[in-house]
C-alpha cells in the first residue's frame, strides 16, 4: 500500500506531520508581548499558529518577546508552519491592533 504526500506549487512532496498528542496551547494576545507559559515539547519539530486577530510573532526561549515594528506578521485566520530549532521553546505574540487568541499547535 503506497501512501501519497500532498505536493506543494513546484510538484514536490510535502512530508506530512501528525499533531501533537498534548493538544494545543492558547495565548490572549495584547498591546503586550506575550508568550506560551509552558515550554514547547522537546520532541516538537514544527508549530502551526493561527490567531483570531492581526498580531506579531517571534520564536525564542524562555525570555522571547514579540515586538510590533520588528517581529514576523501573523494575519488573522492564516495557519503559518514554524520549524523549531534546538533551544527554541516559546512563541511570543503582540497585537497588531484589537485583542485577539493565538493557538500553538505542535507538530510531531
Amino acid at each position: 500500500m503506497s501512501l501519497l504526500l500532498p505536493h506543494d506549487d513546484n510538484g514536490d512532496p510535502i512530508a506530512a506531520l501528525g499533531f501533537d498528542y498534548r493538544g494545543a496551547q492558547s495565548i490572549a494576545v495584547t498591546s503586550l508581548s506575550r508568550r506560551n507559559i509552558a515550554p514547547m515539547n522537546t520532541d516538537i519539530e514544527l508549530v502551526t499558529i493561527i490567531a483570531t486577530g492581526a498580531c506579531h510573532f517571534e520564536v525564542g526561549d524562555a525570555s522571547v518577546t514579540a515586538e510590533v515594528a520588528s517581529s514576523p506578521f501573523l494575519y488573522p485566520g492564516v495557519y503559518v508552519d514554524i520549524p523549531v530549532r534546538r533551544g527554541e521553546s516559546h512563541i511570543a505574540f503582540i497585537s497588531a491592533g484589537t485583542d485577539c487568541t493565538a493557538y500553538l499547535m505542535g507538530r510531531v
